[in-house]
């Protein structure tokens, strides 16, 4: 069978429809993001072992020090690197050794390879590849590493210690931007207090369908002008099968300065040089968000993030006060690689 939509919960939940229990996974992808090696604590008795491709050269710091503390938080999980270059994206599952089901294609274990619908696909394998494929992948386990090069320049980031004084080249950061959490109104700086950090506020004066902690965080022109290959731009001719135009959304991982890992998106539209880039970038979640017992809003995660960050509460107006006595009043973005970006809001 061949999936194109749905990606994520396929491999989620593709455990469940075998006709025996598997007590093993493994993953090999080219690139891999923290946000679905994280989501592998949902799957319970079951050995995981993701090995990614495309670092024989280095991987960024900031992503295996992410990569690394999930790890150490799920004790079913282990994570590899090639030794040379795998541009493979094969999924197995196995029971005591022997391959019960397998999927092969294009798409990377990572929220941009997994959410991306129409674009990326896998399909599963038939059983006369299995044999091959356990000698494939005993191959590249042969030639795997849990210690991987990191690119070179960069320092492994401890995030338990606060970061002070750094600089961009510190990182060897190349896209890297300061977002700001205003707006400029009469040459003055100002928080909308309906839209942005304050989005969810809106049902409080209006009828607007926005619930509590709601937010997103403004992108405007001026940083395609400053840094055109931070966002990129959407395309214009992506149509499904069925001739219906691909919604303008890409789907995103945040690696924050505190370690936090946040699915997102880059959502909306403004025009720049005749092409099509995202306007704002919002909270995302593959699954329904609870906290405290009770549904929450996926687009609430960034506001509450930022407001517990902020130490107010879920109503309150962020306002420039606020954001001044934090000590900033910008976020800066930093790509790390297809789909997965850096967030610093440290102080």
């Amino acid at each position: 069978m061949l999936y194109y939509t749905g990606i994520e919960e396929v491999i989620f939940s593709k455990h469940e429809i075998l006709p025996e229990e598997p007590d093993e996974l493994i993953i090999i992808s080219g690139y891999l993001g923290p946000a679905p090696i994280k989501r592998l604590s949902e799957l319970k008795n079951m050995k995981i072992t993701v090995i990614g491709g495309m670092y024989p050269s280095g991987i960024d710091a900031r992503l295996l020090d992410s990569l690394e503390r999930i790890k150490e938080s799920n004790d079913s999980l282990t994570i590899k690197f090639a030794e040379q270059e795998i541009h493979s994206k094969i999924y197995i599952w196995k029971h005591k050794g022997k391959i019960l089901s397998a999927l092969i294609g294009s798409a990377n274990f990572s929220s941009n390879g997994l959410r991306t619908d129409y674009r990326e696909s896998l399909a599963d394998a038939t059983r006369d590849t299995f044999s091959p494929l356990e000698l494939y992948y005993q191959f590249i386990l042969e030639h795997s590493s849990e210690i991987p090069t990191v690119r070179s320049k960069q320092k492994i980031i401890d995030f338990t210690t606060p970061i002070v004084a750094e600089t961009k080249e510190s990182y060897n950061i190349k896209y890297s931007l300061d977002i700001p959490l205003f707006s400029l109104t009469g040459g003055e700086k100002q928080v909308p207090l309906s839209s942005g950090l304050n989005w969810g506020r809106a049902r409080l004066t209006s009828n607007a369908h926005v619930a509590a902690g709601d937010a997103y965080i403004r992108l405007p022109k001026d940083i395609l002008k400053s840094n055109q290959s931070l966002l990129n731009p959407f395309d214009p001719e992506f149509t499904t099968p069925d001739g219906k135009r691909k919604r303008n959304s890409d789907p995103i991982e945040l690696i924050w300065d505190d370690g936090t890992i946040m699915e997102a998106s880059l959502e909306g539209v403004q025009k720049f040089k005749g092409k099509k880039y995202p306007k704002q970038l919002a909270s995302f979640s593959s699954k329904q968000p609870i906290l405290n017992g009770q549904r929450i809003s996926k687009k609430s995660i960034l506001g509450r993030y930022l407001r517990s960050r902020l130490n107010i509460e879920i109503d309150e107006a962020i306002t420039m006060e606020i954001l001044r006595n934090y000590g900033r009043d910008t976020i800066t973005i930093s790509l790390i690689e297809g789909g997965i970006y850096y967030a610093d809001f440290s102080v």
